[in-house]
């Protein structure tokens, strides 16, 4: 989808963000600034923005704050606190009635772990949601759609999105793995260090190695530009008959590409996703990308 005022907000937005983590010195935070804004002023709006964010506000900000990964450390703390939790939630899990609906929800509950979006979120919000889990309900749902593909699917994509987050899609993963072990499931992962999505580096932590194989889109943008990622990406995504993309970024970045299994599962963070899907703020979607919806 096309980039909007609101996202050209987000952008500095994050680079304030960062140069308080950091504790970039004034000079620092001013330099940024400023080339952010003529940057800015070029670009496509044509474009999304997680390519606006990967072309132009990382790389600024990687370059005059001599850092390319600020949110290691954050990353690293939501990961392991996930971690401590898995067997806790693998019991809540399979004491369901409905395992695979249960896993899916908690996976989209994951995706308010965002230090990109313009929604303020904590730890206590996080458990407080997955405590409260049951009582998800999809604003748009195509979830049977979703089972159904499964039951027929050789190959799933399931493209991550953020730290910690990683932790609850692995569950989902494992859960689908139980009622469909032949399907052959890759986990989409970013290039590089881009705001706290998850890389390489994440999947390791997490050991997403023992339900998925692991594969890069090479390139660090905050969702997954088919343009710009690699060939082995891009025939692992047409040749998978069900792709589930996780997040803001990835629908921003996959909305335009319409086809038959292609599902994205998302919090709706901010208004301007929010009005292009139909639903209100905060809402929670799980929707199939085809022609004309």
């Amino acid at each position: 989808m096309k980039t909007s005022l609101m996202c050209m907000e987000c952008n500095v937005s994050q680079v304030i963000k960062v140069s308080k983590l950091l504790n970039v010195s004034k000079e620092k935070q001013e330099t940024a600034v400023k080339r952010i804004f003529k940057e800015l002023s070029k670009v496509s709006y044509d474009k999304s923005n997680p390519e606006i964010m990967g072309e132009v506000t990382w790389k600024v900000m990687s370059e005059v704050f001599g850092n390319d990964n600020p949110y290691k450390e954050v990353k690293e703390i939501y990961n392991t606190l996930l971690m401590r939790m898995y067997s806790d939630l693998e019991q809540l899990i399979n004491g369901s009635e409905n395992k695979l609906d249960l896993a899916l929800k908690m996976a989209v509950i994951g995706n308010v772990i965002d230090f990109a979006a313009r929604h303020k979120f904590s730890k206590v919000e996080l458990l407080d949601r997955i405590k409260k889990v049951n009582e998800i309900d999809f604003a748009i749902d195509y979830r049977e759609s979703l089972w159904k593909k499964l039951n027929t699917c050789k190959q799933l994509l399931y493209i991550g999105d953020n730290c910690g987050e990683i932790v609850l899609d692995k569950l989902f993963i494992q859960t689908i793995k139980e009622f469909y072990p032949n399907i052959k499931v890759y986990f989409g992962v970013r290039g590089k260090p881009i705001i706290n999505d998850v890389t390489f580096e994440d999947a390791e932590q997490v050991k997403m190695s023992e339900v998925a194989t692991v594969i890069s889109s090479g390139v660090a943008y905050p969702g997954t530009v088919l343009s710009k990622s690699s060939k082995e990406f891009n025939n692992i995504f047409n040749e998978s008959e069900v792709v589930i993309a996780k997040g803001q970024g990835n629908y921003e970045s996959l909305s335009d590409d319409k086809r038959k299994g292609l599902f994205l599962v998302l919090l709706a963070k901010c208004s301007y996703i929010a009005n292009s899907i139909g639903v209100h703020k905060m809402d929670y979607i799980i929707k199939e990308n085809l022609r004309g919806n």
